[in-house]
């Protein structure tokens, strides 16, 4: 019986530090701009607005609101900037590359923007492990929507498939829903999950995985 595993990307298969409040702060360095509060209040709410349109990156939204915010900046040229930021932090715990690189079938499900998502993949050397990755903006759907999920097993198919995700809404249950063994990873509750481990780096330590199992 042939298995795919199924990852989400951020705070599954890549963490960032600094963390997002130290990306806009770097960002802004590069950029040469004094960060401001209301700049980094409004950066969340203009990437999801934008984003939800799937007419432009989000993260030109993003930059636009921090810009309304008061930020003098140029929007497109702040993405740019606050991107290579967000790469630079972006780091994939360790264990995770030897993980991928013994699983038959690896596909990613990522709510992220595409080109973006791709990048970190290939910045932590993840890329090479991975057969699929399927983004919203592939779809023009988020999880827990059906569309990424069928996109997914389309391109990784398989006989069952193990879902690993740190979000119970997005990840565990729309795949428990659809007969899919989970693991959520977090500290918080796994909901319907069938696996649970602390953070990204233990996830090599999860049942599905571990040798003994």
């Amino acid at each position: 019986m042939t298995v795919g595993y199924l990852f989400d990307l951020d705070e599954t298969l890549v963490v960032y530090d600094p963390e997002r409040a130290g990306i806009f702060r770097d960002a802004c360095r590069r950029a040469g701009v004094e960060p401001t509060d209301d700049a980094a209040e409004a950066l969340g709410p203009g990437y999801v607005e934008t984003f939800a349109a799937f007419e432009e990156s989000p993260y030109v939204g993003a930059a636009r609101a921090a810009r309304e915010a008061g930020l003098e900046i140029d929007p497109e040229r702040f993405a740019e900037t606050y991107v290579e930021a967000e790469l630079a932090a972006t780091h994939a715990p360790e264990g995770l590359g030897e993980l991928l690189a013994s699983l038959e079938r690896v596909g990613v499900v990522t709510n992220g923007y595409g080109p973006v998502q791709r990048r970190k993949l290939a910045v932590t050397g993840l890329a090479d492990h991975v057969d699929a990755v399927v983004c919203a903006d592939d779809v023009e759907a988020f999880k827990p929507a059906d569309a990424p999920f069928d996109a997914v097993t389309d391109a990784v198919p398989a006989d069952d498939y193990v879902v690993v995700g740190d979000n119970v809404d997005y990840d565990v249950r729309p795949a428990s829903d659809r007969g899919y063994r989970t693991v959520f990873v977090g500290d918080g509750d796994g909901g319907p999950a069938d696996h649970s481990v602390p953070e990204p780096a233990a996830i090599p330590t999860a049942p599905p995985f571990r040798q003994d199992d």
